[in-house]
């Protein structure tokens, strides 16, 4: 039969699940699973000591139930604040507590009442899930898979409108209570969604922190473990997308491609520690060169490649002439792993290739490896474009490309 005692003990049992389903979370380091188990941890124990109202003291099953139970809401919020890299409102919350502990003291050993009882705890849930929709929907911009935001921050404010609807219908007294687990159908529907809140948002949570971890392993898979780059696989799905917003729009986009110069010299000099610091070095170098609309990609060895949309020809020369200027450098002897003692100097040549009408990327990539090819061959340390014959650096011992 369903009657909120039932419902009680359910939802206890579903707190258990969500600790262990939470428990096996806690590794991502993803922020706020703690609150959350905390949380999932408290409601265990308010849902307890509800259920011994009658059985045993009091004070038990009311100031301490319900205040346990408002601290596990409170961890709720606080999880969502702490997911989201917000500041979790504390002052706000330890006067809600109070709030809550000293209204169900007043209205128990004061003035008895069970419906202002009622009212203060509908209040406290009320303003705390409003509070938990508003952080969601807040921050559902930086969302990649928005179902879950929508979800849980839909839920939330869904309790919240529940809670303020709870308390005015006791509030006017539409529903006479003569005990808690008293089954008439107002207090068997504000009863399962009292109790149903926490897993309910916990539930959500566990969804957005799976869309969490889904994003970042897609992430990894995508970026050059060491220079934290675009991987090639990444940038050729970019570059296809980027010819087919070209054709539709008519904007040209352009290409770079990037060779470090004498780079197994470095290697067999330096070491690959080394070698790798100088590949480091140059993702970074180029990233401060770029925009962010661009696309940096290590597509191979020492090969990098960088895509630039809506960009001209001759704006793509000055690019990348700024980045063999960037990349002309001299990394200190310190360096960890350099054992010669000596600074490490390197360099880059540089292909550039714009999209031309009716061309596939692999014929654009070709091109621009040819002029790539030419920069090196030239001496390196040279910008060379795929259209003209003119490399963009001025040095007069370049020939074309």
């Amino acid at each position: 039969m369903l009657d909120p005692f039932n419902l009680l003990l359910l939802t206890a049992a579903l707190c258990i699940v969500m600790l262990f389903v939470l428990g096996s979370l806690i590794r991502s380091g993803i922020p706020g699973i703690r609150q959350w188990v905390a949380a999932n941890g408290l409601a265990f124990v308010a849902l307890l000591l509800y259920a011994t109202r009658g059985i045993g003291p009091a004070f038990l099953s009311i100031e301490v139930a319900n205040t346990v139970f408002a601290l596990a809401i409170a961890a709720v919020l606080a999880g969502f604040r702490k997911f989201f890299g917000r500041p979790i409102p504390s002052k706000m919350l330890i006067g809600g507590l109070i709030y809550v502990a000293a209204g169900i003291s007043v209205f128990h050993y004061g003035v008895e009442s069970m419906t202002a009882r009622i009212v203060v705890v509908s209040i406290f849930h009320a303003a705390t899930c409003l509070f938990v929709g508003l952080t969601i929907f807040q921050s559902i911009g930086t969302a990649k898979s928005r179902y879950s935001y929508f979800f849980t921050g839909g839920a939330a404010l869904l309790f919240a409108f529940a809670h303020v609807f709870r308390g005015f219908v006791y509030g006017i007294g539409a529903d006479a209570l003569s005990f808690s687990f008293q089954s008439t159908g107002w207090n068997v529907l504000f009863f399962s969604i009292g109790t149903l809140v926490l897993p309910i948002l916990t539930m959500g949570a566990v969804m957005m922190v799976h869309d969490t971890m889904m994003a970042k392993a897609v992430d990894a898979a995508n970026r050059d473990f060491l220079t934290g780059t675009w991987s090639r696989r990444a940038f050729l799905e970019f570059a296809e997308h980027e010819v087919s917003r070209a054709r539709r729009t008519g904007r040209v986009f352009s290409l770079l491609l990037l060779d470090i110069d004498y780079f197994k010299n470095i290697n067999d000099t330096f070491g690959h520690a080394v070698g790798d610091r100088v590949l480091v070095d140059i993702a970074a170098r180029v990233r401060k060169e770029i925009r962010t609309v661009d696309c940096l990609s290590r597509i191979g060895g020492e090969e990098f490649a960088v895509l630039l949309p809506e960009t001209s020809h001759s704006a793509a020369l000055l690019v990348g002439e700024r980045l063999r200027a960037a990349l002309d450098q001299q990394i200190s002897a310190n360096i960890a792993g350099n054992k010669s003692g000596n600074p490490v100097r390197y360099s880059a040549s540089i292909g550039v290739g714009t999209m031309q009408e009716g061309e596939s990327f692999s014929e654009l990539m070709q091109r621009t490896d040819i002029a790539l090819y030419a920069a090196k061959a030239s001496g390196r340390n040279a910008v060379f474009s795929t259209s003209k014959v003119v490399p963009a650096s001025s040095s007069p011992d370049m020939a074309k490309a």
